[in-house]
């Protein structure tokens, strides 16, 4: 099936009850024509007088463009619920998919029958569809996390984003290395185009195998050089 704004609000406030102890305010919903994720949720951030960060602006985002089993829509409201339950709450975790968010992955998934995922396996169809897509050159940063997780996430094509994301990423404590690629894998065009500092987690193999042949950008000195 296909979402609506309708539907989300009424799951989000099922599995709000449910999962959640009815502590998640309501926040608002978005269809997306989006074919680069299913579900996304998304926040501001802001640095508070004492150089705290805090999440603000919530924002529920639900791709129009996939047809799904009603009950693997389902997962994907409550995936991005975890999200937006962590952010909410200023809780850490160890990476975007971290420990926090498997443990309660696991919990909801053991105590509800559920089958929640870090990221929902394509079909057959969705497959073709990604490699037959249309070749676009995109910016790649490839992130390895000081636990051993590896993250990536598409840039926007702008010099001055490119080079601020690469500057805040490579300083966070939790981060050992940023290494940033130019490359027209189709592979990447399911990955939506941000520069916000949210990181998509990765198998390292697939990763490196999907970034062979890709060209090297390096900052130095303010500036973006390839090679």
């Amino acid at each position: 099936m296909k979402a609506t704004i309708r539907y989300v609000e009424q799951k989000f406030d099922e599995f709000n009850r449910l999962m959640f102890g009815g502590k998640l305010p309501k926040l608002p919903v978005r269809m997306s024509d989006a074919v680069t994720f299913l579900g996304m949720c998304v926040a501001k951030v802001r640095t508070l007088p004492d150089g705290r960060r805090q999440h603000h602006d919530f924002e529920l985002r639900v791709s129009l463009r996939h047809d799904i089993p009603e009950r693997d829509l389902e997962d994907v409201i409550i995936h991005e619920m975890i999200h937006y339950f962590i952010m909410y709450n200023e809780l850490n975790d160890t990476a975007p998919h971290g420990e926090l968010f498997k443990a309660m992955m696991r919990s909801i998934n053991r105590t509800y029958g559920r089958n929640i995922t870090i990221s929902r396996r394509s079909t057959p169809e969705e497959r073709t569809r990604t490699v037959e897509g249309k070749r676009q050159w995109h910016v790649i940063a490839s992130i390895l996390f000081l636990n051993g997780k590896k993250g990536v996430k598409v840039l926007p094509r702008v010099v001055p984003k490119i080079i601020d994301y690469y500057r805040q990423v490579s300083s966070a404590p939790e981060i050992a290395r940023v290494e940033l690629f130019l490359h027209d894998n189709p592979f990447f065009n399911r990955y939506p185009t941000s520069a916000a500092l949210r990181v998509h987690e990765i198998d390292a193999s697939l990763l490196h195998e999907n970034l062979a042949g890709a060209h090297t950008l390096t900052v130095k000195n303010g500036k973006l050089i390839q090679g």
